[in-house]
């Protein structure tokens, strides 16, 4: 039985987590249809997507100690609030008629603070239920987040066709205010097994360093760092090369938000159905490798499709795949890392990846710009790294057994 305060911080996460992420799904829409607007360019559209790979690399920089030495509940309220305050800023850029590099800025920062303060979150997980229900509550809160992601792009698209981008926007700061509200009340009774006062007894450096070798020396973070790494350069590439691609068979960005709720519907389906009835319980390694081979082959197909339909359902099959994979790594980290450290476990396995995923960007963006190389033939080659990445991750299936024995 779950004790009834934690049942209670449990409600207030997902109902908090959905407002945040309507208002994250909601201003990601608009931002890239402003910026598409004002630029006339899908490429610089799609840089709106970019910079928040951008923000995994420099906040997975610098954010693991910061985190591990906030509060759960501080740390969710400052994200928030921020947010809040940004969201206020994009309106007023709106209003006043500021060019796109503006929005492009303000998404930039508004993603800086919710990928920075991300890992808070999770940690709610990990001090509130046990280790053996970490995949099931994971999956059932990514599933609110999927969710809430689909009624913001549904509700930004809606909105912004039946009444104008300028007044949609206005909406945006209100989702996060009220989600700053419900993580306020937030009690979390299990944070007490984290001693701050030593965590924060260590300089910036020194515990960034311990997050380092203690990530390094961990045999499933290593495995996780090096499999997350290879799957980022796919990743990478078609972050912005899906922009591009379905840009160039719709005419125009018009479907872009079909396109996104397409891949949120696929992410929803794995997360509140197949995952918690029927992969809850089995490996992490497992799950994540497997989903990366739905991911390779959702990428070799995606350069066979010629029209919008066909794109969002393979969209949707990239989305069920990136899904699964998410709540995968979340896993394994939920399980292999303490709850004092977890901030900066998850900065370490997350930042190299992202770099390799943000070089990846750079070159696709030189081949399709300068030397003129199709997306539908970039398309073609993108699932060899998602496929490389599961083998590393089967690695760490088959000697599953070795870690519990090490822990």
């Amino acid at each position: 039985m779950i004790p009834a305060d934690v049942r209670r911080d449990f409600y207030l996460l997902i109902s908090s987590r959905v407002f945040s992420r309507v208002g994250d799904g909601f201003l990601r829409i608009l931002a890239v249809l402003l910026v598409a607007a004002k630029s006339k360019d899908p490429l610089i559209a799609g840089l709106v997507l970019v910079g928040r790979y951008v923000c995994e690399i420099l906040i997975n920089a610098i954010s693991g100690p910061f985190i591990d030495k906030l509060r759960i509940r501080s740390s969710l309220m400052y994200a928030d609030l921020i947010r809040t305050v940004l969201g206020i800023l994009l309106v007023a850029a709106v209003l006043m008629g500021y060019p796109y590099p503006v929005y492009l800025v303000l998404s930039f920062l508004g993603d800086f603070v919710f990928i920075f303060f991300k890992p808070a979150a999770d940690k709610v997980i990990k001090v509130s239920f046990p280790v053996s229900e970490g995949t099931k509550i994971i999956s059932q809160v990514d599933a609110a987040n999927h969710l809430s992601n689909i009624t913001g792009y549904a509700l930004a698209s809606l909105v912004a066709g039946w009444l104008g981008l300028k007044i949609a926007v206005i909406w945006g700061p209100v989702f996060f205010f009220l989600s700053f509200l419900l993580v306020s009340r937030l009690r979390l009774s299990g944070e007490a097994v984290i001693d701050y006062k030593k965590v924060r007894q260590k300089s910036y450096w020194a515990s960034q360093k311990e997050g380092l070798r203690y990530t390094w020396t961990s045999k499933p973070l290593r495995l996780l760092l090096i499999g997350r790494s290879l799957v980022a350069v796919g990743r990478g590439s078609f972050t912005v090369l899906s922009v591009v691609y379905l840009a160039n068979i719709a005419k125009g960005l018009s479907a872009y938000g079909y396109f996104e709720s397409a891949q949120s519907a696929g992410k929803v389906v794995v997360t509140l159905l197949i995952i918690p009835f029927f992969l809850a319980y089995r490996s992490s390694f497992f799950l994540t490798a497997g989903s990366l081979v739905l991911i390779a082959l959702s990428f070799f197909g995606f350069n066979l499709v010629n029209d919008v339909l066909l794109a969002c359902l393979v969209g949707a099959l990239v989305g069920a795949g990136q899904a699964a994979e998410a709540v995968g790594i979340d896993a394994i980290i939920n399980r292999y890392s303490e709850a004092h450290i977890q901030g900066r476990a998850k900065s370490t396995t997350s930042f190299g990846s992202r770099v390799f995923g943000l070089a990846a960007i750079g070159i696709v963006y030189l081949l399709v710009t300068t030397f003129h190389v199709s997306a539908r033939t970039l398309f073609g080659w993108l699932g060899i790294f998602p496929l490389l990445a599961s083998l590393v991750f089967l690695m760490g299936w088959r000697a599953e057994k070795e870690f519990f024995t090490e822990k």
